[in-house]
């Protein structure tokens, strides 16, 4: 091969790289043979000194084809496998593994009983097992959903609840019951950024987003309810339904823990991810190594933090408020999936020094010099799309026996990539439609929208045009909302 080093034909050319195939690689032989020893010799095939340059050809023929795989591997492009990871590592971004789901559980007890790492709750909706990473003492030092009891009302007796290094105090008089001492309290912790319920005497405080927070209450109080967060992770890898008060049932029961929920969406696990989808994210690559812009704030939080399936991030960069009521020189994140911290430190890591955060999920962040920072941001509000497909099948191809189900996960995969703030188009589903099921002569697709999970829209509610969703909107698809109506034969024209 070494008169081929310099070839203006084959190898690595200005063009890309040209690989040398077996005829031309055998006639090259034979000619490189002839010249250097001067005769003329029986080459066919069938003859011994054609079956050895066979032999040698062939060999050459595989070096060349590794030699053109080793230069393909180089390139995001055409690499497949870990030569993909290692290609697009250059550009800082990582294959996404194998992920189990997580969820945030309160579990409810005795104050000071110790819930042992490994325990297992199940889910009532798909029966799936989750495990607890780490003990969990329920304790009002990490309450999340708590009750607290307004017992008695005696005049000047100062009556306090304490959340977190906030105090919130009232002192009783003349008239006064528990109950209004309790409206007096309640209507005190709407400031606390924590879900106030007031029933009677009883005041419900439970954490948004399941935060924990510390807990500390005066005499004449008491607390007949306490819970504390646990993080649970799937027995098996992959996506989920981790749906809120799902995760409900407790398999390892121990004394002093009396029940579970989750009262937030868990974090999706999700599969290997694939080449196809690496190559389709590695066009973000060049944002992962900076920070302060809004590609750059968008791919490092899908990178770095685990659980997330979709982020937007908006700014608004003027002196006054915008319409959609960010203040002035603010951004603000809204993230489905991800646990909370991970969301809050990343954005602190690579947001412009000095800009606000804006949303309704506040979390600390504590910096190496030891100062908290408080961060916000969003969490989607979720649109339930409901989707009518109307096949007409085309008699000269087979329409597969599984064609409905099929439909049904294309829709749902389809949808579910449409991202935060993005309109419903129904002419998005006709392409992926068309080219993954055989035997479609025809589409019609229509689709509804829904606020409410429960809601079940009737025949009007459907329509053939876009359906805007705003900018804190997530379209939600799921197989059970999509319906497929089959019109025709299923018979293949012969």
């Amino acid at each position: 091969m070494s008169d081929l080093v310099n070839s203006p034909v084959y190898g690595v050319l200005p063009t890309g790289f040209a690989r040398m195939r077996l005829p031309e690689i055998r006639q090259t032989i034979i000619d490189t043979l002839q010249t250097t020893t001067g005769l003329t010799f029986e080459t066919r095939p069938d003859s011994i000194t054609g079956q050895f340059i066979n032999v040698f050809a062939e060999r050459e023929a595989t070096l060349w084809e590794i030699a053109e795989t080793v230069y393909h591997a180089m390139y995001p492009i055409s690499a497949t496998g870990v030569n993909l990871d290692h290609s697009v590592s250059f550009a800082g971004v990582r294959r996404l593994f194998a992920q189990r789901s997580t969820v945030w559980c309160a579990c409810y007890g005795i104050e000071t009983t110790i819930i042992t790492a490994g325990s297992i709750v199940r889910s009532s909706l798909t029966q799936d097992n989750f495990l607890l990473d780490a003990d969990v003492t329920i304790s009002r030092q990490n309450a999340i959903d708590s009750t607290v009891s307004v017992d008695s009302a005696v005049v000047g007796q100062e009556y306090w609840i304490q959340v977190g290094q906030s105090i919130y105090r009232y002192t009783a008089v003349g008239g006064d019951s528990s109950l209004t001492i309790a409206q007096h309290l309640a209507t005190q912790l709407l400031a606390s950024n924590l879900t106030i319920e007031l029933d009677a005497n009883l005041i419900r405080i439970y954490g948004i987003e399941s935060i924990p927070f510390a807990l500390q209450i005066s005499t004449n109080i008491s607390l007949p309810i306490i819970s504390s967060i646990g993080v649970f992770t799937a027995e098996d890898y992959g996506p989920m339904d981790v749906s809120a008060n799902t995760v409900n049932q407790i398999v390892s029961t121990m004394t002093g823990w009396d029940s579970v929920n989750n009262y937030v969406a868990g974090n999706i696990g999700r599969n290997l991810e694939t080449d196809d989808e690496l190559r389709l994210r590695y066009d973000r690559g060049v944002f992962i190594l900076g920070a302060a812009t809004l590609e750059s704030i968008k791919a490092n939080l899908q990178q770095n933090v685990p659980g997330i399936l979709t982020v937007q991030v908006y700014e608004n960069e003027d002196d006054v408020a915008d319409s959609d009521g960010r203040p002035p020189h603010s951004i603000e994140v809204i993230a489905y999936g991800g646990d909370p911290q991970d969301i809050a430190n990343q954005i602190y890591l690579v947001k412009a020094a000095g800009i606000d955060t804006f949303g309704s999920v506040l979390v600390q962040v504590t910096d190496s010099a030891n100062y908290d920072h408080a961060i916000y941001f969003n969490r989607p509000i979720p649109a339930y799309i409901w989707v009518d497909v109307t096949v007409t099948l085309y008699s000269e191809e087979q329409f597969p026996d599984n064609g409905v189900q099929q439909i049904q996960a294309i829709v749902t995969d389809t949808g579910n990539n449409f991202g935060i703030g993005k309109d419903v188009i129904p002419q998005r589903f006709f392409g992926p439609i068309y080219s993954g099921v055989s035997g479609i002569g025809q589409l019609d697709i229509k689709v509804a929208k829904a606020t409410d999970v429960n809601s079940v829209p009737v025949a009007g509610d459907y329509t053939t045009a876009n359906i805007p969703i705003s900018a804190r909107e997530l379209s939600t698809f799921d197989v059970t909302k999509v319906t497929v109506t089959i019109l025709g034969s299923r018979s293949r024209r012969r």
